[in-house]
């Protein structure tokens, strides 16, 4: 069985407001959908994030069914689930339309069931996990969830849907597998948090293409992330120049974009050709040391590429980025921007400080919490009150004189939050479980 594993695709999204970017994700995706079907395989996964937003404009929606027509046509299943960028509030998504199109598979949790030649349904509590089926071949999956959504004390939603299976698709961020990401420091999952029979973990959500083999996690499977197909921000960046004392010309980043193709459950890299995207930083002390330092950057950098170039130094009385950048206005590159870190004097560091110094593990963990969209937030405020209660009662204090403080403060906060909020009602069910989401 061979299959296709791809993520984050974004479509629809026009990234420093420029055009050009909307139709650098759609090529993307279009390449990474057309090697596939060259590839023969079985199916394809995309797990999380095919758009940018949950309610994509009609020319977004329009390219998307034009590019997912392509193995529709050669009878090539698409299983799919909604990343954070995709799900909506209520039950139904853009996701329900292709569906109905015939131009994928969703699998999760839903509130009716779905039969059809590549999926079965499972009752769980009120509502039906669906999973694929592919031949004997079984593909499970979940949408992507709030931590507090998924773990909540010592019970875990996903250990209790997911017993056994060939392949589980998640679109959710994994403690050390997150590190150099935006969710390095808010994750939503510990590896040991995992359902532990599976052949194959099919994740979404890191743009950095990742693999965790089970010699590593004591799980199954191995854990895999291919990645966005396109590049999102600057961690992402395909070169990079650095400018201090000397000049370290362009150096090639192994960052590359693109998808796996997998067999028998070993994934091989594929790669999506990307418009060069540099990542320049440069060292100054003056606005004449930065113009020259700049001009001799220029002609290193690619035509039509993009460059976010940072500045560093100090530089008395500061520094403008209005008096520097008519250095690069007419150098050939697509788009650039410039983040500015000068100051206008020397500032003393804080260096030594420790996270731990800084917060306990109890508030890390509410930090984390807190990381979700506003939505999002909104949406699951009851259950994230109510995990915040539990949690705040049990969180270790840190002398006899906290303790009592503690006891009092939680007690205060009880009261407070019986009389503002409503808590959900206790309940074995998988509505009680999972809250509104």
């Amino acid at each position: 069985m061979k299959f296709v594993h791809i993520a984050d695709l974004h479509l629809g999204r026009t990234q420093f407001n420029q055009p050009f970017r909307y139709d650098d994700y759609l090529k993307a995706f279009r390449e990474t959908i057309e090697k596939s079907v060259k590839m023969k395989v079985d199916f394809i996964l995309i797990a999380g994030d095919l758009f940018h937003v949950s309610k994509p404009s009609p020319r977004t929606l329009r390219d998307a069914i034009e590019v997912l027509s392509i193995p529709k046509k050669r009878d090539i299943p698409v299983f799919a689930i909604e990343g954070n960028h995709d799900k909506t509030i209520r039950e139904t998504s853009v996701f329900d339309l292709l569906e109905h199109l015939g131009l994928l598979y969703t699998v999760g949790l839903k509130r009716e069931p779905r039969e059809s030649e590549f999926q079965r349904s499972d009752k769980k509590g009120s509502a039906y996990l669906i999973h694929g089926e592919v031949g004997d071949l079984k593909i499970y999956g979940l949408r992507h969830y709030s931590r507090w959504q998924l773990i909540r004390g010592d019970k875990n939603l996903l250990k209790s849907l997911f017993k056994k299976g060939d392949i589980l698709m998640l679109h959710q961020a994994i403690d050390y597998l997150s590190s150099d990401t935006p969710y390095a420091k808010a994750f939503d999952l510990h590896v040991n948090e995992l359902p532990e029979s599976f052949s194959y973990y099919a994740l979404g959500h890191i743009h950095l293409a990742r693999i965790a083999e089970p010699s590593k996690t004591g799980l199954s499977g191995p854990i895999v992330y291919p990645g966005s197909p396109e590049r999102s921000e600057v961690r992402e960046a395909s070169h990079r120049i650095v400018y201090r004392k000397r000049l370290v010309e362009r150096e090639l980043i192994e960052n590359r974009k693109g998808f796996y193709v997998v067999e028998d459950f070993q994934p091989e890299f594929v790669e999506v050709k990307t418009r060069p995207f540099y990542s320049v930083t440069v060292e100054g002390s003056s606005k004449e040391e930065f113009r020259k330092k700049l001009r001799e950057i220029v002609p290193l950098l690619e035509k039509g590429s993009i460059a976010v170039i940072t500045l560093e130094g100090t530089v008395k009385g500061g520094l403008s980025i209005a008096e520097v950048q008519d250095v690069i206005r007419d150098s050939g590159v697509a788009y650039y921007t410039f983040h500015s870190r000068i100051s206008s004097e020397i500032v003393k560091s804080m260096g030594g400080v420790k996270e731990e110094e800084l917060f306990t593990e109890w508030e890390k963990e509410v930090l984390r919490h807190l990381r979700t969209e506003p939505r999002e937030f909104r949406e699951n405020l009851d259950g994230f009150l109510e995990w915040l209660m539990e949690s705040f009662e049990k969180r270790p204090a840190k002398s006899e004189k906290s303790k009592k403080e503690v006891t009092k403060e939680t007690v205060e906060f009880k009261r407070v939050g019986k009389k503002e909020f409503k808590k959900p009602l206790k309940s074995a069910g998988l509505d009680a479980w999972l809250g509104r989401g």
